[in-house]
């Protein structure tokens, strides 16, 4: 495995290298250090609220006060393992205060918690490269269904847990070759990602192809498990951190370990927003690769938007509505004014940028002047996405377009 993700590093000629790059840079230009922390900020404020949420519904479904308090007391310890005991007090302490869960108290719940469906919304958008609709009292009703959702989900992981052991004693039952761990490892592992998949699904301000929902639901379960897995280690760091922050060390713990749970999450939906756009993250490349027209992944671009031109093909007409982008590959494209030649296209360079900015009509033509030529169309609407998804696109198509305008003074 480790072998063919530094074959995969090494190798920039395929669109896994890019969208792998993707994520990355995603990350970083996404500041994925303070966005995890907003995240982080906004679940802690919003835990206390949410768990009152939880228990007065599993109390009311199950009849069963102890029993709801014990499946949150295993959810709360994930997230907080420092202070869950604590934190777990004084929820029990506002339940028992409470004599009658009413109307009111219940919409102020629901409301506590929005901050954080509203980050986690917001969050989303910004991967993702999408504008912000909607009113803010639509945006607000989908917050609330966004808590309802959460708490589906903490219902789904506590039942999960509850007959998790059950079902794995039956599989090996049947598969005695399997061993107990690897059998419980299998099961949380395919419904974590089921559960992840559906709430990335339900927060995701687009439409997602459902394979791409499932591997960044796979990712995010991954990554839980390996904490999981050194969370003893993790929890060994308490010792030297205490010197430092006192009796605050528990706190300063069950922080970070929600900003490394919380994380998990974005980095899923990296990986999301980069699979949803390949196509647009290989079409980047004609602007960041220099001489891309002899890259190995022109090829996949030629499938994909490329055309091959006889001469004299005209391309475009002046006045034509036309505001694509042109990207010569190989061969040369005269533009044109009046039947006079402006200037030549030349492999590896683009034209029509102008029209597009504009949103005008040309006012210029185009026409094959080689023996042949090898273009890449790409639609405006695209161009737009990458210019304003990508601050280093637009600055090299701005500095281009300048040289240009500069020949002409």
């Amino acid at each position: 495995m480790l072998q063919k993700i530094l074959v995969l590093l090494r190798d920039k000629r395929g669109a896994k290298y890019f969208i792998l790059k993707e994520i990355l840079d995603g990350c970083k230009r996404h500041n994925f250090i303070a966005l995890n922390a907003s995240i982080a900020f906004f679940t802690l404020l919003a835990i206390v609220p949410l768990i009152l949420l939880i228990l007065f519904t599993l109390s009311q479904w199950l009849a069963n006060s102890n029993f709801a308090l014990s499946q949150i007391e295993i959810v709360t310890s994930r997230l907080l393992p420092q202070i869950s005991d604590q934190l777990l007090t004084e929820v029990v302490n506002i339940a028992t205060q409470q004599l009658s869960w009413g109307l009111v108290l219940f919409g102020s719940l629901f409301l506590a918690t929005t901050p954080l469906t509203q980050a986690l919304r917001l969050s989303f958008i910004q991967i993702l490269g999408l504008d912000k609709k909607n009113t803010y009292f639509k945006n607000k009703l989908k917050d609330i269904f966004a808590v309802v959702a959460i708490m589906c989900f903490f219902f789904a992981d506590i039942f999960i847990d509850l007959y998790l052991q059950k079902t794995t004693l039956i599989a090996n039952e049947y598969l005695p070759i399997f061993q107990y761990s690897i059998v419980t490892f299998l099961l949380s592992l395919s419904l974590m990602t089921l559960i992840m998949s559906v709430f990335f699904k339900f927060f995701m301000p687009t439409k997602i192809k459902k394979m791409h929902l499932m591997l960044g639901g796979l990712i995010t379960s991954l990554l839980w498990f390996a904490l999981n897995d050194v969370f003893g280690f993790f929890i060994g760091l308490s010792q030297p951190i205490g010197q430092f922050y006192g009796g605050l060390r528990s706190v300063f713990i069950s922080l970070i370990w929600l900003y490394l749970n919380t994380g998990a999450i974005l980095i899923g939906a990296e990986f999301i927003a980069a699979l949803h756009k390949q196509d647009l993250l290989v079409l980047k490349q004609l602007f960041l690769i220099k001489n891309i027209h002899r890259h190995p992944i022109i090829n996949r671009l030629m499938l994909m938007y490329g055309k091959k031109y006889k001469k004299n093909k005209v391309i475009y007409n002046e006045g034509s509505q036309d505001n694509d982008l042109y990207f010569v590959i190989e061969g040369e494209v005269a533009i044109k004014r009046n039947e006079k030649i402006i200037f030549t296209v030349n492999p590896g360079e683009y034209f029509g940028e102008h029209a597009l900015l504009q949103k005008t009509a040309r006012s210029m033509s185009a026409r094959v002047c080689s023996d042949w030529a090898r273009l890449i169309r790409i639609n405006d609407t695209k161009v737009r996405a990458m210019l304003a998804e990508d601050p280093k696109i637009a600055e090299i198509f701005m500095f281009n377009m300048a040289e240009k305008l500069q020949k002409f003074l």
